[in-house]
């Protein structure tokens, strides 16, 4: 191994080694934050000063100056308040959290050269650490709300193994030679059986040649002792044989288990990540939360860790963002100021894991998530109201969907819940809800181990064999084929009194459909169930289910719509593995699709039109270009007195406005447009510089359906907006 070679091996090892340290400088940090006065005080800054120093020799060790650099100062903050004791005000803390932040990004870079960002995070850190320590006597409201992002999960590449699990499946590897040494004794046998019917065949061969009654008589007496050998033979041969592959199983069954749990990890990697993202988002939207975390050392498969974590942050953005409330509003009801969220992962039976997000926040307004849902389109005012509350709070699971007033950087689109459940059923898991008007919200995720093995459905559909993870099949049943019925475009079967929708599973894979020449009477259905939904899917047979191995497709495979995965059968046979939150979509989504368009009557035939108001000629034009590349026809209006003149005399479906002009702003303009009934229902989107709470709200108040900050902007969020409210 050359020098580079070397030096690159190092530094894999260095970002595990890196990632340790920093959590446990995040958590001392945080526990000094939250209890100042904690009896462990000087304790905790030993250990983030020892850890800080680890890692600025580590960094220093691998030649990344840029890390050791930040980590030099870092120590000599931690230095002084091991001498002078704890001198830190919420602006340190918030200047120290930055600096984590500026590390676990500088890990995920290959550049070595302390630039801008590293100078200037040193010099400031020298700042607030040589400036006297401020204790303001209310917290500081933060002067612009930003997402924090976690950082980055390092799993993907390598896994720490106790030596324990190490040795166990060792010991079980080397119990299969002694197999290995069998399954060879019975080749030999096989052969040796094989060349005695060989040898008997050629003289039975020569015996029928010479066509003598009495040559075969001959023939069979010379031979029946044989014969009689060989069919003891093979009778002892085939115990033995179903022996060895009852042993073989149990060995490969034990094997196959331990082997898994070499590539397990404990939960704590992933939520160490939750206490520093829930401390910056409670102080950016002016919340107290305690965060209470249990389970960190349950195990699971690292691939479903890295799966999962998206989807548990959104939930942990949600709670902070939508469930829990400012301390005012807590404790005029009667509630502790400061909110509680709660993560818990236990070990549930029948290799299963599950986790539940809670909060004591204020619940799901259920009436909102209905009348949200009837004006989307979703379900019709009929439906809503016959809706249970549990159907009703299923219901965020929708794409497009969200009960937020206004889109932020945070929430609002609509999206993150559905990928949410998306995700999970694609890990076949299942999500539920369970909520509370003023009690808070509990999302109850229930996630296999490993995803190496699973049981499966072998169904067929147009010809061919596939597999249903048996996870999703809540029954497999046979149905009339006269339950079957269609209304409004969609497919519906009636099973025990329940009316499901209906799908075959050859027309939603695009596959000719095996029509007989005399349809049975009976069809075979599955009845499918991904989160809140449900899908009855017609098949043309079930074969039977067993447990199958999961082989991952490859490049360019890696995303075919309805496939998750493949296996091989017993008899050599590949076959494919459904997607089950596909085929959702594939079944029944174009009908949707389809029945909102006429909905839609006349907006359904033009493009939608936009109305651009600025006062800044550049960025007019910026945004007038920006749209326009999506298809949109734009008109520009020079600010808020020019943009409803336009209004009132022109057609337009979404305004897109600054906030600060001349004559009218933005603020004004949005509820102007809401006090006027024949535009009041108008979506706007304001995007402006103003980037605090107070502004945000504002913007609320006045009625604007997306507030985007120009510090954080992103065309594509933009796009992504318009695409949801029009």
């Amino acid at each position: 191994m050359n020098d580079e070679e070397f030096l690159q091996k190092l530094r894999e090892a260095f970002a595990i080694e890196a990632q340790e340290h920093l959590h446990a400088i995040t958590a001392g940090l945080l526990e000094l934050e939250q209890s100042p006065a904690a009896p462990r005080q000087q304790e905790i800054v030993e250990t983030i000063f020892r850890e800080a120093h680890s890692l600025k020799g580590a960094s220093r060790a691998v030649s990344r100056t840029d890390i050791e650099g930040v980590c030099q100062a870092l120590e000599s903050v931690f230095a002084d308040w091991k001498k002078a004791g704890l001198r830190a005000s919420p602006q340190m803390f918030d200047t120290l959290n930055a600096a984590l932040d500026l590390l676990a990004s500088l890990l995920t870079q290959t550049d070595i050269a302390p630039g801008a960002p590293v100078r200037e995070m040193v010099e400031r850190l020298a700042r607030s650490a040589a400036a006297p320590a401020r204790r303001p006597a209310a917290p500081r409201p933060p002067a612009a709300p930003r997402v924090p992002e976690p950082e980055r999960l390092v799993v993907a590449d390598t896994v720490r193994v106790p030596m324990a699990k190490m040795d166990t499946v060792l010991r079980q590897a080397e119990e299969m030679v002694t197999l290995k040494l069998a399954a060879a004794e019975h080749a030999v046998d096989l052969r040796e059986m094989a060349a005695a019917l060989e040898s008997w065949r050629k003289e039975w061969t020569k015996v029928r040649s010479a066509r003598s009654e009495r040559s075969v008589r001959e023939f069979f007496d010379q031979h029946e002792g044989h014969v009689r050998a060989l069919e003891k033979r093979v009778a002892t041969f085939t115990k033995a044989a179903e022996h060895g592959q009852r042993l073989i199983a149990t060995k490969v069954d034990d094997l196959l288990g331990n082997a898994k749990r070499l590539v397990m990890l404990p939960f704590a990697g992933l939520l160490d990540l939750f206490p520093k993202l829930v401390r910056d988002l409670a102080r950016d939207e002016g919340k107290e939360v305690e965060l209470v975390i249990r389970g960190r050392e349950v195990e699971i498969d690292k691939r479903i860790l890295e799966e999962i974590k998206d989807a548990l942050i959104h939930l942990v953005r949600n709670a902070v963002d939508h469930g829990l409330e400012n301390p005012e509003p807590r404790v005029a009801a009667g509630k502790p100021a400061r909110g509680t969220l709660t993560i818990t992962v236990m070990q549930r039976e029948g290799n299963k894991v599950g986790i539940v997000v809670a909060d004591d926040g204020a619940g799901i307004d259920l009436a909102q998530v209905r009348a949200v849902a009837v004006k989307s389109g979703a379900i019709s005012a009929a439906e809503a109201a016959q809706l249970s509350d549990a159907a009703a709070s299923a219901l965020i699971f929708r794409s497009g969907l969200s009960t937020s007033p206004l889109i932020t950087e945070i929430s609002g689109r609509g999206l993150g819940m559905a990928i949410v459940g998306e995700k999970i059923a694609k890990l076949g898991g299942q999500i539920a809800i369970d909520t509370q008007p003023g009690a808070g919200t509990s999302f109850q995720i229930l996630l296999p181990v490993t995803l190496a093995t699973f049981k499966g459905i072998l169904v067929t559909a147009g010809g061919q064999t596939f597999v249903v993870p048996t996870s999703n099949v809540e029954r497999v049943t046979r149905a009339p084929r006269a339950e079957i019925t269609t209304a409004e475009n969609r497919q519906t079967i009636s099973l025990d009194g329940q009316t499901l929708a209906f799908a075959w599973l050859a027309d939603a894979l695009e596959l000719p459909r095996r029509e007989m020449k005399e349809p049975r009477p009976l069809v075979e259905v599955l009845v499918l169930g991904t989160g809140p939904q449900r899908l009855a899917l017609g098949v043309e047979a079930v074969i039977h289910e067993q447990e199958v191995l999961v082989k991952p497709l490859g490049k360019p495979l890696l995303r075919v719509r309805n496939i998750a995965a493949a296996t091989v059968l017993g008899s050599g046979i590949p076959v494919l593995i459904l997607n089950v939150a596909d085929l959702f979509k594939s079944a029944v989504g174009s009908a949707t699709r389809g029945a909102r368009r006429v909905a839609g009557g006349a907006l359904a035939g033009r493009m939608h039109h936009v109305l651009v108001a600025d006062d800044s000629v550049t960025s007019r034009m910026l945004l007038k270009n920006i749209i326009e590349s999506a298809g949109y026809p734009v008109t520009t209006a020079i600010d808020g007195v020019d943009a409803m003149t336009a209004i009132r005399s022109g057609d337009f479906d979404l305004v897109v406005s600054d906030v600060e002009m001349p004559r009218m702003d933005g603020f004004a303009l949005t509820a102007t447009i809401r006090a006027d009934k024949q535009f009041s229902e108008l979506p706007v989107v304001l995007i402006t510089a103003l980037g605090s709470r107070e502004h945000h709200e504002r913007g609320i108040d006045a009625g604007a359906n997306a507030y985007i900050v120009k510090s954080g902007f992103d065309q594509s969020d933009l796009l992504e907006v318009i695409r949801r409210l029009v």
